[in-house]
C-alpha cells in the first residue's frame, strides 16, 4: 500500500529516481524529469512510453533470506552506471510495484557499492527523500551483510527491521 505523498517517483541522486510502477507509465512525469531509462525490479512491466529504454530484473518481495538480492543488485548497478556514463543527460527510474521495498533495496545496495555509502547513510538518504521506504527484513539483513563485507562493520547492527510507522522510520536517520 502506498503511503500518502509517495504516489510519484522521488529523486535520490541527480540522475536517479525511485518510485512505484505508476510513475513508470506516467508519460508526463517521464518527460518532465528527463527519464531515458526505466528499470523494473520484479514488477509487472509498465506500459511503455516511446523513446524510453526499458530493463527488467526479477526479484520477489519476500522476507525470506533464501531470496538472494546480490545478483539483482549487481546487475542493477551495472545498468544504473551505464545510464550515468552515457553522458546524454538521461535519467533512470528504478521502480517496483509500490516503490517501498524492492527498488529502495536495490538503490541502497547501489549507493553502498558504487558510492561508498554505509547502509545507515544510504538508507538515510533514501528515507529522507522517500519516507515510505521500508525494505523487508530479509532484504535488510542481506544489506547489513553486504555492508559488513564492504566496510568491515555494520552501522545498523541492532535493527532487525525498519519501523512500520513513517515518523519512527524517519527518526532513525
Amino acid at each position: 500500500r502506498l503511503e500518502r505523498g509517495d504516489e510519484t517517483a522521488t529523486r535520490i541522486l541527480p540522475s536517479l529516481y525511485i518510485g512505484p510502477r505508476s510513475s513508470a507509465s506516467a508519460s508526463s512525469f517521464i518527460t518532465s524529469h528527463g527519464i531515458s531509462h526505466i528499470l523494473s525490479i520484479g514488477s509487472t512491466p509498465s506500459p511503455q512510453v516511446p523513446g524510453v529504454i526499458y530493463h527488467r530484473l526479477s526479484l520477489t518481495d519476500s522476507s525470506s533470506e533464501s531470496i538472494n538480492i546480490r545478483r539483482v543488485c549487481q546487475k542493477a548497478g551495472e545498468i544504473i552506471d551505464a545510464v550515468g556514463s552515457a553522458r546524454r543527460g538521461g535519467n533512470i527510474l528504478v521502480h517496483c510495484s509500490a516503490g517501498i521495498s524492492r527498488s529502495p533495496t536495490v538503490v541502497t545496495a547501489y549507493l553502498m557499492t558504487r558510492h561508498q555509502m554505509t547502509l545507515r547513510d544510504a538508507l538515510g538518504l533514501i528515507v529522507g527523500a522517500r519516507p515510505s521506504t521500508c525494505p523487508n527484513p530479509g532484504f535488510l539483513a542481506q544489506l547489513k551483510d553486504m555492508e559488513e563485507e564492504i566496510f568491515g562493520k555494520q552501522t545498523m547492527k541492532s535493527i532487525e527491521q525498519l519501523p512500520s510507522v513513517r515518523a519512527e522510520r524517519v527518526a532513525l536517520f
